[in-house]
């Protein structure tokens, strides 16, 4: 029966192959086997934004572009951050690469927000406290990274603020997907941000790259499915 519904869940099919990916340049990360990773690490953001495409019926012409270009820019994050030890100013350029991707996430979660529902001031003012102690955690360690740093610290908070806006108006399945794809985010780049600016954390490039992965992926996941009930009611 198990592997019947695997023969007939295409998602299924998917995230599991995904999956494999995802494990194995978190690995290979994990080993620093960087010269591996030059094919492993782009396949995340390149398999994603397959699954993407296929399926662009699913949603709306300014759901699928603000997606696509949020993944297109997060796999060019990716590729430039590959090479930031080579070229150090491709640091600042993969950062910018994945601050224009979480302006599209916003962009996004903002557009189907719930115009009911009642200010999350508390889940506000947690997120700001998040921010701030990370900024404090890191500020004197960044050096000339200082201002870019901060405003993406900014950015992808406001990210992870906004994905709460969802609820009541998305399916359930979306709401929840979205929002854990954003806190996953965060604490992707959290762990990227101390590993690179503190000597408090040890070896957790795996740790990294697998909530990156798993955040890349519910994101997606919650794009997809976030308007088929308006997409149906629309047709009716």
């Amino acid at each position: 029966m198990l592997l019947t519904k695997l023969k007939n869940n295409k998602n299924l099919q998917f995230f599991i192959c995904f999956g494999g990916i995802l494990f194995l340049d978190a690995y290979l990360s994990h080993l620093q086997m960087d010269q591996w990773r030059y094919l492993s690490k782009p396949l995340i953001m390149i398999s994603l934004l397959g699954y993407f495409v296929a399926h662009k019926k699913s949603m709306s012409k300014k759901i699928f572009l603000w997606g696509a270009l949020a993944m297109i820019f997060s796999l060019a994050g990716d590729v430039f951050l590959m090479f930031n030890s080579e070229i150090p100013a491709f640091f600042i350029v993969g950062l910018g690469s994945f601050l224009i991707a979480h302006l599209f996430y916003i962009t996004i979660f903002i557009k189907q927000r719930n115009k009911n529902l009642p200010f999350k001031w508390g889940s506000l003012a947690r997120l700001v406290f998040y921010a701030w102690l990370m900024g404090y955690l890191i500020v004197d360690k960044t050096g000339d990274l200082l201002v870019p740093v901060m405003v993406y610290i900014a950015v992808i908070t406001a990210m992870a603020f906004v994905s709460l806006l969802r609820k009541g108006v998305v399916l359930t399945n979306s709401y929840a997907s979205g929002v854990i794809g954003a806190r996953l985010f965060l604490a992707s780049d959290s762990l990227l941000a101390l590993s690179m600016f503190t000597d408090k954390l040890p070896e957790v490039s795996f740790l990294i790259m697998g909530t990156y992965g798993l955040a890349q992926a519910l994101i997606a996941y919650s794009l997809v499915h976030s308007e088929k009930v308006s997409l149906s009611n629309k047709k009716l």
